[in-house]
């Protein structure tokens, strides 16, 4: 962005991420070892008194293996996060977290139910946040970061994998009989192909099958393009099997009666499918493409005009019927960007737009995704195994 020096990029990423951390980071009571959490209810507070998730908390191990080389403390907050993270092992696998933990009314932290299963997603960014964490601290201190990335990424190829399809699950509960019929179903935004390279270059057991699930994955974007997508780029929230291939469902599958549709899942894509591209130099996907100049012509070149939801295949593609102001959705098309010079006026509207949202504005999701961008948008994002930088 020539409008802004590095020096200026940077000191409002750590303005924002001091803000972040002060907002959202809580400390376990008496815990030892000690133990820290993202609390991701605080503007949303829930019936059953949630305070965290999976998601939340792989979000955070990236976040603070990265801003490691900027907080002196957050080395130690990665660290007391991960103790956390350990201490709430899904039921059926407890190399995986249990998705979402509560707070009883004596103050006691536990998971949401007794048999609280896993959501792939957050193992997903956990593993990688691990894996980023071995890459700087491997050689200063005793703790294997690499072999804890491996437990968990070996569970998430036992316990989330659709070894017949190569799907990526919903979580590790869909395996299970009860929860058979969810079978079939996979959410658009765990396509993180930068994150499946890392576990093949890691996992050499199950390389092949991580190297299928790239392809397959791959394979329902490019479907998806002949279909809803083909003038918009939109992917849906969830992609169902239809006899031999994914679609975008009709109606409510799993979350919303927008599961077919851009929404809170699949918001985070520009974002998610981005990265391969800026931190492995791949060439530009048509999908990524046709994104691009889409949300750019929609909103008539003014980030402001971005809403918080576009039909997909429950009405017309690429119509609205969300609202503006969602950092959710605006954060990650900062990050889509940032793949063709030719947008960098496009750019620069969304990075003033996000420096200009005073963090009270948002929530936690909407503010993460703002750091998170801001971090890749400033030339920081740390990957573990390429060398390559990008500005």
């Amino acid at each position: 962005m020539k409008k802004y020096s590095n020096k200026e990029l940077t000191l409002e990423l750590l303005s924002f991420y001091d803000k972040w951390k002060k907002l959202y980071l809580r400390t376990v009571k008496n815990s030892s070892p000690k133990k820290e959490y993202l609390f991701d209810t605080l503007e949303a507070p829930t019936e059953n008194n949630a305070v965290t998730s999976s998601v939340a908390m792989g979000y955070g191990m990236v976040i603070f293996s990265i801003m490691s080389n900027f907080d002196s403390t957050a080395r130690e907050h990665f660290n007391n996060i991960y103790n956390f993270i350990k201490t709430y092992p899904s039921i059926y696998n407890n190399n995986l977290m249990a998705w979402q933990q509560i707070i009883t009314d004596s103050g006691e932290i536990i998971n949401t139910t007794p048999k609280t299963s896993s959501t792939t997603n957050g193992d997903m960014d956990i593993c990688y946040g691990l894996l980023i964490a071995n890459k700087l601290w491997r050689k200063k201190y005793n703790i294997d970061y690499r072999l804890e990335a491996l437990k968990r990424i070996n569970a998430l190829m036992d316990s989330c994998v659709d070894k017949e399809d190569y799907i990526l699950n919903l979580g590790d509960w869909v395996n299970t009989n009860v929860n058979s019929k969810f079978k079939g179903i996979t959410r658009s935004s765990d396509f993180s192909i930068y994150i499946l390279k890392e576990f093949v270059n890691v996992d050499v057991k199950n390389n092949k099958s991580w190297r299928n699930i790239i392809k397959k994955n791959n394979n329902i974007i490019n479907n998806q393009m002949n279909r809803e997508s083909k003038k918009n780029g939109l992917m849906p929230d969830f992609f169902i099997k239809d006899r031999n291939q994914f679609i975008a469902p009709k109606g409510q599958i799993l979350e919303t009666i927008h599961d077919g549709d851009y929404y809170y899942n699949s918001c985070k894509t520009p974002w998610r499918y981005s990265m391969d591209i800026l931190l492995n130099n791949t060439p530009i996907t048509n999908q990524l493409s046709t994104l691009n100049n889409w949300i750019i012509t929609k909103t008539n070149s003014n980030p402001k005009n971005i809403v918080s939801g576009y039909y997909v295949a429950n009405s017309t593609p690429g119509e609205s019927f969300g609202v503006p102001n969602d950092l959710s959705f605006i954060a990650p098309f900062l990050v889509s960007s940032l793949i063709q010079r030719k947008n960098e006026m496009w750019t620069i509207e969304l990075w003033k737009l996000l420096i200009n949202t005073p963090i009270q504005n948002s929530f936690f999701y909407g503010n993460t995704l703002k750091l998170l961008a801001m971090i890749i948008a400033t030339g920081n994002w740390i990957s573990p195994s390429s060398n390559l930088k990008f500005k």
